[in-house]
């Protein structure tokens, strides 16, 4: 479940890695859900929306049009990754993932054993590993569920010794946010083929985000009770490049994404652009959408020209919007979506 403190707060009283494998328009369509992308909505039992690159499609709730009711995605879809022509849709409300074909959706398998509050996952070199929450409040329980994607068996865990969230695989390694809404330091990196820490890297406040390019592992920590920064890791010997704090104004900053040499990130309802080399960040934002929930950004994400930020409803029980913008700034266009979107995935 993707929560925020208004989410966690509703909770007790009863926000990617956004994958981004584009095809060529050229190309004869692999089914009906390529030449476009996925928003993940989390539900209640998760559904998937698919809308075409033009925006012209908009088909609700893919997997049950696609396999009827012998199967459903669980409840609290928390995001999917891809591996090769299969999709894996984590449930963290049902400790499970579903695998379908990405470009058609129809159901391939599930995988139900070895998860406890699923996260985020990753394929690399013939692996997916699956961050896991475990225990709400524990920051020693979280581990990593490991899958052989040949034969989708569950192997033996990785014990992180902190929070484990979003999850990036490069050179061997694994690199794992230790954020946990507004908790924790570290990005813990460990290697893919012995399963064992290298290293912990202390970052800052809830390393909530983050993107590897060109050797640069690229950290957003953010939270309600320290500044904000990006922090820039070398791979090479896992060391501290440097790092850059924002204005105390720009508090709790959420969802960094790459493209084009350019980082992008929200701060509640504004998106901010800066150069990934950037030494000092102002509060000027890219633009503005100007909602008043407190669930804008609950899904965010960057791919070739256009900019997609997610509003859940306050309800928590009608359906969400998505909002694209060009990497200008300007206004497209917002699509109505299923419950709690809380993520983009392009095919």
């Amino acid at each position: 479940m993707k929560i925020n403190k208004l989410f966690l707060a509703a909770l007790a009283g009863g926000l990617f890695f956004a994958s981004c494998d584009s095809n060529d328009d050229n190309e004869a369509p692999l089914g009906s859900y390529d030449n476009g992308f996925l928003v993940l909505n989390e539900g209640g039992t998760g559904e998937v929306t698919y809308i075409s690159n033009d925006l012209q499609t908009v088909q609700q709730d893919v997997f049950n049009v696609v396999n009827g009711d012998a199967h459903d995605l669980g409840t609290y879809t928390q995001s999917i990754f891809f591996d090769g022509d299969r999709a894996f849709v984590i449930s963290n409300g049902s400790n499970k993932i579903t695998v379908v074909n990405r470009y058609t959706f129809e159901y391939i398998a599930t995988i139900d054993t070895g998860m406890v509050v699923p996260r985020y996952g990753v394929a690399y070199n013939g692996k997916a590993y699956v961050t896991n929450l475990n225990t709400f409040g524990s920051a020693t329980d979280d581990f990593i569920t490991v899958i052989n994607l040949a034969t989708l068996a569950v192997e033996d865990p990785i014990v992180v010794n902190t929070y484990a969230d979003h999850i990036v695989a490069e050179g061997g390694n694994l690199y794992v946010a230790g954020g946990s809404f507004g908790s924790g330091d570290k990005v813990t990196v460990i290697n893919a083929a012995t399963k064992t820490i290298v290293t912990a890297i202390t970052v800052g406040e809830s390393p909530n985000s983050m993107e590897e390019r060109n050797g640069i592992l690229y950290v957003l920590c953010g939270s309600f009770a320290a500044d904000s920064k990006v922090v820039r890791i070398d791979t090479d010997d896992n060391t501290i490049i440097d790092d850059v704090t924002f204005p105390n104004t720009m508090g709790n900053a959420q969802n960094l994404d790459i493209e084009d040499g350019k980082i992008y990130f929200s701060v509640g309802p504004k998106v901010y652009k800066i150069a990934t080399n950037a030494e000092t960040v102002t509060d000027t934002p890219l633009f503005d959408t100007e909602s008043t929930s407190g669930y804008i950004g609950y899904g965010f994400a960057v791919n070739g020209n256009k900019v997609y930020i997610s509003e859940a409803a306050d309800d928590f029980s009608s359906d969400g919007k998505i909002f694209i913008y060009s990497t200008a700034g300007a206004f497209i266009d917002n699509i109505t979506v299923g419950l709690g979107p809380n993520g983009f995935y392009f095919n």
